[in-house]
């Protein structure tokens, strides 16, 4: 009996699942309705995502509020101080020429700003910074115009080679220059015969002005007057249609005797020009504006002139270099009115006549002198038709009435009516 129970207690113990084993320490047994337990797996279960969080501060200093900039010191007036600083660098002597200052500097723009003191003023541009105008040239200048009229003074005063004193000025590109010499003052060079002026040398090379150039009277042309560091009287004058010339000693006082440009000769077309023996000189002039006109000098001869038809055969002929040589006379009438002349010194005398209906024609030599002879054009034969030409025997002469010849045997000369 005890056997059959403790069997029974076997079997029973033995036949109870295995869910019903209680957890350790529990004391509550399991029921029907506690939850069912997923079984394990091999995926490992999310973690819940994280709550959103603000990101962390950054480690880089805040910017600065925007503020208004600092405020930047105003720009000076162009050229302010420039003059007060050039007179204080003066030397005391150079101070005492120039002189105590005059009222206060005037600003007239942003390029133009000027000082005045007693004996002269200074004026300052970009261009040229500050410069200077003083003494007898300031005076001239003043009386002038100033700036307003020969503008500023490209530089301070300057010494010239010949020893003049002078100031450049610049009005708008136009160039002028007032000279001073204690002998004839300050005088005044613009345009074209400033340029001429100097490329012949300026003081040294021709000399001094002594007048203002000056409008010709017949409002053609400029000129002014000079005279030369030997003392001798000069000039230049300038039109558009003559150009730039230089005149001067006995020729431009022959071509003043004749009336300057207004007279016969007209205006200057080259500078005295040598003859081309070293010995003399010349200058041609625009004469009546068809045939040229000439001054041509020599020591031995003086000045004298050859104008109109004359002048250009003469010309033709080689000038002073030629057969003719020098005039010895100016352009004359002839006694009766109907023709006129020059003489020459070349081949043992030499002439060319000319008469309205003859034309100009040179005869010189044994010819010339059988002519003279005879009487000149109040002769039987009239005026020269032709120059002197070869013929058969020798050269010869046509005149109005008659021929005159030159035996190259004999050396013989007579003369044939026609």
């Amino acid at each position: 009996m005890g056997a059959v129970v403790a069997a029974s207690a076997v079997l029973a113990l033995t036949a109870a699942p295995a869910l019903a084993q209680e957890t350790p320490g529990s004391t509550e047994p399991p029921t029907s309705s506690s939850a069912p337990v997923d079984p394990p797996t091999s995926t490992t279960t999310e973690e819940p995502a994280p709550e959103p969080t603000d990101p962390p501060e950054s480690s880089q200093p805040e910017e600065p509020e925007p503020t208004d900039p600092p405020e930047e010191p105003e720009d000076p007036e162009p050229g302010a101080g420039a003059i007060q600083e050039r007179y204080e660098a003066l030397t005391p002597e150079e101070r005492e020429q120039l002189g105590a200052p005059q009222g206060e500097e005037v600003v007239e723009s942003d390029s133009l700003r000027w000082q005045t003191y007693a004996n002269g003023r200074f004026y300052w541009t970009p261009e040229r910074g500050v410069t200077a105008v003083y003494g007898g040239i300031y005076v001239h200048f003043l009386s002038l115009g100033a700036h307003g009229t020969l503008g500023v003074p490209v530089a301070d005063e300057q010494v010239g080679e010949g020893g003049s004193r002078y100031s450049d000025f610049d009005d708008d590109g136009a160039l002028s220059a007032i000279y001073w010499t204690p002998a004839h003052g300050a005088h005044l060079i613009s345009g074209p015969v400033l340029e001429h002026y100097r490329a012949l040398g300026a003081d040294l090379g021709f000399g001094v002005p002594t007048t203002d150039t000056a409008a010709t009277p017949d409002s053609r042309g400029t000129y002014n007057h000079f005279v030369t560091p030997s003392g001798h009287g000069a000039s230049i004058y300038s039109t558009g249609e003559t150009g730039t010339h230089a005149v001067q000693g006995a020729i431009r006082d022959k071509w003043a005797a004749s009336g300057w440009e207004q007279g016969p000769l007209g205006y200057p077309t080259t500078d005295e020009t040598d003859a081309g023996d070293g010995v003399g000189k010349y200058s041609m002039f625009s004469g009546d504006g068809t045939y040229p006109a000439g001054i041509v000098w020599s020591p031995q001869t003086g000045a004298h002139s050859v104008q109109g038809v004359i002048a250009e055969r003469y010309v033709g002929l080689g000038g002073p270099a030629g057969i003719l040589g020098y005039p010895t006379t100016d352009e004359t009438a002839t006694p009766g009115g109907t023709g006129r002349y020059n003489h020459f010194t070349g081949t043992g005398g030499a002439s060319i006549y000319w008469s309205a209906g003859t034309g100009a024609h040179e005869v010189y030599g044994g010819i010339r002198a059988h002519w003279a002879n005879l009487g000149w054009e109040r002769s039987y034969l009239g005026f020269p038709i032709s120059g002197e030409h070869d013929v058969e025997v020798g050269r010869a002469v046509e005149f109005q009435g008659g021929i005159i010849t030159w035996n190259r045997e004999t050396g013989e000369v007579v003369d044939t009516p026609r």
